[in-house]
C-alpha cells in the first residue's frame, strides 16, 4: 500500500517536469524561429532612400493623343527638403508621438512596455510605436495588424537608424505622414487647412500680414495633435477634439522644455489661426473644361470598384474629343457672343456613327438675381449648359413630326396649305381658340405648300396641324427613341403648341445626338465619351468597341433617308438658316421659340466631320418679370440683330466653327512633325 502510494505520488511531478520541458523546448524554438527570422529581416536589402512618390495625375487625352485635362489625384502630397520644415514642427510632432525619439535607436523598449501595461491593466491605450516605426509602417511594411508585421517593423526600424541620421528619418517621416481630408504630409496639410506653405506657417495668408511666432506654434501644434488619428481627430470633423488634442500637444512641449507654459496658454488662445480653411489646389487647366468634368465623372463610376486603381494616378484615358473641334467650337462662340451681356450658348458636335461626343463648349453668364450671384463663366464641376440645359425644342421638332407623317404614307411632296397665320380649336385657350403664325414672314398667304419646302422654310401653319394629323404621341415616341428629349415628364403631348416644341425639353447634347439618329439611317447609338484606358506602364485597362452597337431604331431607315433629303435645303436660298451654308452639304434644322426666348440650329455634314453639331443661345431667365434687364427674356438687339432666330447667330456660330477649323488644320499641316 505505502508503494503504491509513493508511485502514484510520483506521477503528478513526472507529469509537470514533462510540461516544463516541452514548454521550454517551444520558447527556445520561438526565440530560434524569431531570431532567425529577424536576422534574415537585417540581412536583406533594403532601400534607405525610400519615400512614396506622389500619386501622378489622370491624363485626358483627345482621339489624337493630345492632351486637355487631367484628374487630379485622391492624394495630395508635397516632398520637401529638411530645410523647408520649420524646426517648431518637428518639434511638436515629436512631443505628440515620440517623445524619447532623438534617443532610441528605432525601438523604444520603455514605450513599448508602457503601452502593453496600460493594455493588460484597462488603462488608456497608447500607441508603443516610435516615429521610425510608424515611418517603416507608411513606406515599407503597412499596416497589417499581426505579430509577424510587428517584427518586421522593429527589425527594419533599427536598420534604419544605424544607417539614417535622426533629421532624415524625421524629414521622410513628415512628408508621408497622413493629416486627414486626402493630404499627406505637412506641407499639403499646411496649404489645406491654412492656406500656406509649413515653412510658412507663422503668416496669416500670402502677403496679408507680418510672421507671427506664436501663430506658428499653434499651428504645428494642432497638425502634430491630429497626426496619431486624423479620421478621428479631424479639425474639420470635430474641431473641438482636434483643440483638445493640440493643448495635449502644447503641454507635451511644455514637459519636453521646448516651450515655456505662457507661450503654450498664448498659443492655444489663438483659436482663429488653427481654424481650418480647407483651401483646395485650383482645378488642373483644361482646354475644355466642360468635357474634363464629364469624363472625370465617367471615370470615377468606371473605377467605383477599385477606386485604388484611380487614386494611384498615372492613368491614361483617350477620349472622344476632337481637340482642333474643339478649338473651333469654343472660338466661334466666344467670337460671335464676345460680351458678358450677350446671350448664354452651349455648342455640342456627335459623331453621327458611332455616337462619340467630339466637342462641347458652353458659354455660362448671368447677372446676379435675388439670392443668385452673377455668374461669369462655367465653374467646374458646376452646371453645364450643354449636358444639363433643359429648353424648348422649338422648330427643331418639325424633322420627327416629317418623319412620323412619312411613317403614315405620305411622301415630301405631300401638300398642305401654309397660310401666315392659322387657327385650331383648343378649349384651353382664351375664346376657345388657339391662334398661331408663322414667324418671319414665312408661309404663302393661301397657297398649298409641301411637306419639304415647309420644313426647309419653317411654316408653322403646315406643321402644327401636321402634328394632330401624324398623332402627337408617335412624334414624342421617336424623339425619345431617337435621344432628343433630356425631361420627358415634362414633355406634354396635350398643348395646342406641341407641334412648335414648346414641351420638348431638350439640351444641345440629346439633339445633337438625336439628329444624329435620322442621319444615321434612323438608329440610335448613345452619346460615348471614353475610347480607352491604359495604366502608367501603357498596359491596355479597357478599350471601347471601335463601331459600337446601335441601341435601339427610332424609325426605319427610309423614312430616316427622306427626312434627311428634306432637311438639306436649310441652308439654300429658301431655307431658313443660309448663313450656316457650306461648300459642302449641311443637313438641318433651325428652331427660335415665342419672343426668341431660344435660338437653335443644328447643322448635320458628311464631309469633312461626320458630325452633328448642335449650336444653342437664350438667356438664363426667359422671363423679366419683375425686373426688368437686357440679359433676360428673348433675344433683342443682340450685334446688330434686331431678333435672334436659329438662322442668325446660331447659324453664324455653326459658320464660324468651320472657317476655324479649317485654320486650324492648316495650322497643323505647317507644324514641324516629330
Amino acid at each position: 500500500m505505502v508503494g503504491r502510494g509513493r508511485e502514484a505520488a510520483h506521477r503528478p511531478r513526472g507529469v509537470a517536469r514533462l510540461l516544463v520541458r516541452g514548454l521550454v523546448v517551444m520558447v527556445l524554438a520561438a526565440v530560434v524561429a524569431v531570431t532567425t527570422f529577424v536576422g534574415g529581416l537585417l540581412a536583406a536589402p533594403l532601400d534607405v532612400r525610400a519615400v512614396p512618390p506622389a500619386p501622378k495625375p489622370v491624363l485626358l487625352l483627345g482621339s489624337d493623343g493630345t492632351q486637355f485635362g487631367q484628374i487630379r489625384p485622391a492624394q495630395r502630397r508635397e516632398v520637401l527638403r529638411s530645410e523647408d520644415i520649420p524646426e517648431v514642427m518637428r518639434q511638436a510632432i515629436i512631443s505628440a508621438e515620440d517623445a524619447r525619439f532623438l534617443e532610441h535607436r528605432g525601438v523604444d523598449p520603455l514605450a513599448t512596455l508602457r503601452a502593453a501595461y496600460r493594455d493588460l491593466t484597462g488603462g488608456r491605450r497608447q500607441g508603443g510605436s516610435t516615429i521610425t516605426q510608424q515611418y517603416v509602417k507608411n513606406v515599407y511594411v503597412g499596416n497589417e495588424r499581426t505579430f509577424g508585421r510587428k517584427i518586421r517593423e522593429a527589425a527594419i526600424a533599427v536598420r534604419l537608424e544605424n544607417r539614417k541620421t535622426k533629421d532624415d528619418i524625421l524629414t521622410d517621416y513628415l512628408n508621408v505622414l497622413y493629416l486627414g481630408n486626402s493630404t499627406y504630409g505637412v506641407q499639403a496639410a499646411s496649404k489645406y487647412y491654412y492656406g500656406v506653405d509649413v515653412k510658412d506657417l507663422a503668416l496669416p495668408a500670402p502677403g496679408q500680414g507680418p510672421p507671427d511666432e506664436v501663430r506658428a506654434l499653434a499651428r504645428a501644434s494642432m497638425l502634430a495633435g491630429i497626426a496619431p488619428a486624423p479620421s478621428a481627430w479631424n479639425p474639420v470633423v470635430d474641431f473641438a477634439q482636434a483643440r483638445a488634442r493640440q493643448k495635449y500637444t502644447l503641454n507635451q512641449m511644455v514637459t519636453n522644455g521646448y516651450i515655456t507654459p505662457q507661450q503654450a496658454s498664448e498659443a492655444l488662445r489663438r483659436e482663429a489661426d488653427v481654424t481650418p480653411k480647407k483651401v483646395t489646389p485650383p482645378d488642373p487647366a483644361s482646354t475644355a473644361p466642360e468635357y474634363a468634368d464629364m469624363v472625370t465623372a465617367l471615370v470615377r463610376e468606371q473605377f467605383a470598384d477599385d477606386p485604388d486603381q484611380l487614386d494611384r494616378g498615372g492613368l491614361r484615358i483617350r477620349t472622344a474629343l476632337d481637340t482642333d473641334l474643339q478649338e473651333a467650337v469654343t472660338r466661334a462662340a466666344r467670337e460671335v457672343l464676345p460680351d458678358a451681356q450677350d446671350p448664354q450658348a452651349a455648342v455640342v458636335a456627335v459623331d453621327i456613327s458611332s455616337g462619340d461626343v467630339t466637342a462641347l463648349t458652353t458659354l455660362r453668364r448671368a447677372p446676379a438675381r435675388g439670392a443668385r450671384p452673377e455668374v461669369t463663366g462655367y465653374t467646374r464641376g458646376g452646371f453645364n449648359l450643354a449636358t444639363n440645359g433643359r429648353r424648348s425644342a422649338g422648330s427643331t421638332i418639325k424633322p420627327f413630326t416629317l418623319a412620323a407623317a412619312l411613317e403614315k404614307g405620305m411622301t415630301l411632296d405631300t401638300r398642305r396649305s401654309a397660310p401666315d397665320c392659322d387657327t385650331i380649336t383648343d378649349p384651353g385657350a382664351e375664346g376657345g381658340v388657339y391662334e398661331y403664325c408663322n414667324a418671319s414672314g414665312e408661309g404663302s398667304g393661301s397657297r398649298r405648300m409641301s411637306l419639304q419646302r415647309a420644313l426647309q422654310g419653317s411654316v408653322n401653319t403646315v406643321y402644327v396641324p401636321l402634328a394632330i394629323e401624324v398623332g402627337r404621341d408617335r412624334i414624342k415616341k421617336i424623339m425619345l427613341d431617337a435621344g432628343a428629349v433630356a425631361d420627358e415628364d415634362a414633355f406634354s403631348t396635350g398643348v395646342s403648341s406641341f407641334g412648335l416644341g414648346t414641351t420638348a425639353l431638350v439640351s444641345p447634347l440629346s439633339m445633337a445626338n438625336a439628329f444624329g439618329t435620322l442621319m444615321n439611317d434612323g438608329a440610335h447609338v448613345a452619346p460615348r465619351y471614353l475610347l480607352e484606358v491604359r495604366d502608367v506602364n501603357g498596359g491596355l485597362v479597357s478599350r471601347a468597341p471601335e463601331q459600337p452597337s446601335p441601341v435601339r431604331r427610332a424609325v426605319p431607315s427610309p423614312v430616316a433617308g427622306q427626312v434627311v433629303e428634306a432637311m438639306s435645303g436649310v441652308t439654300e436660298r429658301r431655307g431658313t438658316a443660309r448663313a450656316a451654308r457650306q461648300d459642302f452639304p449641311v443637313y438641318g434644322k433651325t428652331g427660335t421659340t415665342q419672343e426668341s426666348t431660344n435660338a437653335w440650329f443644328i447643322g448635320c455634314s458628311r464631309e469633312g466631320r461626320d458630325v452633328c453639331i448642335a449650336v444653342w443661345m437664350g438667356y438664363d431667365d426667359e422671363s423679366c418679370a419683375p425686373d426688368q434687364t437686357r440679359s433676360c427674356g428673348g433675344m433683342k438687339d443682340v450685334h446688330g440683330v434686331d431678333q435672334v432666330y436659329g438662322g442668325t447667330l446660331p447659324a453664324e456660330i455653326y459658320d464660324r466653327t468651320w472657317e476655324i477649323l479649317e485654320e486650324v488644320e492648316a495650322r497643323r499641316a505647317a507644324e514641324p512633325t516629330g
